[in-house]
């Protein structure tokens, strides 16, 4: 009948409430007085002389001071213990050393509480660590391993640590008392007042003698438990680093800052600080700081959400190849018998995957929403016939494409773009060829854009031979928007590709509108004067970056109806450039279409200075998610996908060359 305000005692850890439960119980079930030894026969007991007396020598009784003195010896050896092990532990650490010596040191943060229960932010990060395939992150430097086995130790040892309490039972006040004492060892709340709170100046001499007794066994179970619950906390500190740096730091899949995981090994120490800065300020709060460093860019959050659906994809099998088929090309109505079969597989790949499409072997209308549909989001042509490139598509498996999502996650978390904000913006992915303007985190606007090609080339101001026309992944501002632009030629396309027509044609300049200036310093200039000829077309968008990439108008308006578009020299050429002049001038400087227009008109260069800068933000992720909500796959144009799945990162783009290795070129 006391048993419920044991339990509620504010005096009790739970794990101590537990074993006065325990021992109370016990007890009660004895439903006697705890035995005593029973007088030999024809004897009386306690009887002065009697051989009962003389069997048993004299024990000398503890007092609770003398007991409250060698528990507290006992503390400080277990305190000192841990001090000794928490070196040992940094010393192990190796790159995380700084971190788990500024974290653990000063004790600025526990994953577990003295009752050696796991407290609020160790639920929090192991539920994060969970979901690490979710995100795409590589495993392999978060010491799980070691992690299981640190939190398992934390109940191992504290079970032991009850059974030397239950060896009390038959002194149930005794058991509380040690209860208490358990927590003074493991480094709570301890001291005479503590144990007199929890019953010690009640207990008898038998229960004095009990606890006694059980001191030595008692110390040794809690100094280890305690040492468990610090091993357990320094792993999940590594653990949570490590978080922060795979969110906010490393870039182990950028194609051209890629870091090896023997350099990522080493992010811990070099970023102390950043990783203290979240780690230690968010007690009580740590899974919402940890989640506040994954990227903001809208299509991260979508993704994630999208790997969830492939794994369960993959899980139950994905899909298995399509038969080859007989002909070139397949399209809808009647079906020839040897393609019958491939089109009933057809039918049951593409609903596999989510498509709106029942059995069958027909080519019918519902067929060929469901091919369209397949084609737009695989960047294919979206004629809705069945072609070769269709089926390779197809055939890629459910679990290449879950890998394909998770690198694209990881491409956002390595983005100069990954936080956007929610203001007005522009973002490019180069794998998919195409541009949005976002406002307030949704797409306002969608163009088809051109990007760099793939091409071997040469540079001869430079000296530089290799993919020198990609497009770079980078982020910057536009400032500016020229109205019927000038184009002004790098000397490499003017040595390698004008003057070589203009040797051929001697009218080759003023046919195309190239003007040829000589500056006072003697230097030549050339340009291209606005018209309709001109390479950069009726509109630029320029702001200032080392790369000297920006986006722009073409004369060359049919490339745009290519399902893939890798044709610039590294610029990137926007499908329908007025609309977006007119959206961006129009927002900033409350232009008019027809004013616009009328500046193109007069074929006369125009720089309009923007009021407030535009974020631009070209990046590269072959997997996101349409605004239907539909995982869609683009192109790996560069190839740095295979380059991340190959392991030769970083990639090399160019090289330098001799000017004689240009012969033949």
């Amino acid at each position: 009948m006391y048993l419920p305000l044991l339990t509620r005692s504010t005096h009790l850890s739970p794990a101590l409430a537990a074993v006065t439960a325990l021992a109370f119980g016990l007890a009660a079930c004895d439903g006697q007085e705890p035995d005593k030894p029973k007088p030999a026969q024809g004897e009386a007991a306690g009887e002065p002389g009697s051989a009962a007396t003389a069997a048993v020598p004299p024990v000398k009784l503890v007092t609770l001071a003398e007991l409250v003195t060698k528990i507290s010896a006992a503390a400080d050896q277990a305190k000192a213990a841990e001090a000794a092990e928490l070196t040992k532990l940094i010393k192990a650490a190796g790159a995380d050393a700084k971190v788990v010596t500024a974290l653990h040191a000063n004790g600025a943060l526990r994953f577990f509480g003295r009752d050696g229960q796991p407290n609020a932010d160790a639920q929090a990060l192991l539920a994060l660590l969970a979901e690490l395939d979710r995100h795409g992150i590589d495993q392999g430097g978060y010491r799980l391993t070691q992690l299981d086995q640190a939190t398992a130790a934390v109940p191992s040892t504290l079970q032991t640590e009850r059974g030397v309490l239950l060896t009390m039972t038959r002194q149930p006040l005794a058991a509380v008392v040690g209860g208490a004492a358990a927590l003074w060892l493991r480094g709570g709340e301890g001291g005479a007042v503590q144990l007199s709170r929890a019953g010690a100046d009640k207990l008898g001499p038998a229960g004095l003698q009990a606890l006694d007794q059980a001191v030595p066994a008692l110390a040794a179970a809690s100094t280890k438990a305690r040492l468990a619950v610090l091993a357990a906390d320094v792993e999940l500190s590594r653990a949570a680093a490590r978080y922060f740096i795979d969110l906010q730091i490393a870039t182990p899949a950028h194609p051209v800052k890629a870091q090896m995981p023997a350099e990522i090994k080493k992010l811990a120490d070099k970023h102390a600080d950043a990783i203290l800065k979240i780690l230690a300020d968010a007690p009580g709060r740590l899974g919402d700081a940890l989640k506040a460093l994954w990227p903001t860019h809208p299509q991260y959050a979508k993704l994630l959400d999208t790997s969830v659906k492939y794994q369960e994809l993959v899980t139950a099998g994905g899909w298995q190849p399509l038969p080859k088929i007989t002909d070139k090309a397949i399209k809808k109505g009647p079906v020839s018998p040897a393609n019958l079969e491939f089109i009933k597989a057809l039918r049951t790949r593409l609903r596999t995957e989510g498509y709106d499409v029942s059995d069958g072997d027909l080519f019918d209308d519902e067929l060929e929403t469901a091919v369209k549909a397949f084609q737009t989001r695989h960047q294919l042509d979206g004629d809705g016939i069945i072609t070769r490139s269709l089926v390779l598509e197809a055939d890629v498996p459910a679990d290449k494409r879950l890998r394909q999502i998770r690198l694209a996650l990881q491409r956002y978390r390595e983005s100069e773009g990954r936080d956007p904000g929610n203001g007005f913006y522009i973002f490019v992915n180069i794998a998919f060829q195409t541009l949005w303007v976002m406002d307030s985190g949704e797409p306002i606007a969608k163009h088809r854009v051109i990007v760099g090609n793939n091409d071997t080339d040469t540079d001869q101001l430079t000296m530089m031979k290799g993919k020198i026309n990609r497009t770079k992944l980078f982020s910057h501002k536009m400032t500016r928007v020229i109205l019927a632009p000038k184009w002004f030629p790098t000397q490499r396309v003017v040595e390698l590709e004008l003057q070589p027509k203009l040797a051929k044609d001697p009218s080759f300049l003023e046919k195309e509108g190239y003007v040829r200036e000589v500056q006072p310093d003697g230097t030549e200039v050339w340009y291209q004067r606005a018209g309709k000829a001109n390479l950069l077309g009726n509109v630029k968008f320029q702001g200032p970056n080392k790369f000297n990439i920006y986006l722009h108008d073409t004369p060359f308006r049919a490339l745009f109806g290519k399902s893939r578009r890798p044709f610039s020299h590294g610029c990137v050429r926007v499908d329908k450039p007025l609309d977006l002049a007119e959206l961006v001038l129009g927002r900033d400087q409350s232009m008019s279409a027809k004013a616009i227009r009328d500046i193109i008109n007069e074929k006369e260069e125009k720089e309009v200075k923007l009021k407030t800068a535009i974020p631009v933000h070209i990046d590269y992720a072959s997997a996101g998610v349409d605004e239907e909500g539909h995982a869609v796959f683009g192109y790996d144009v560069y190839g740095y996908d295979n380059a991340v799945y190959d392991g030769v990162l970083p990639v090399e783009e160019a090289k330098e060359f001799k000017a004689s290795s240009t012969r033949g070129l």
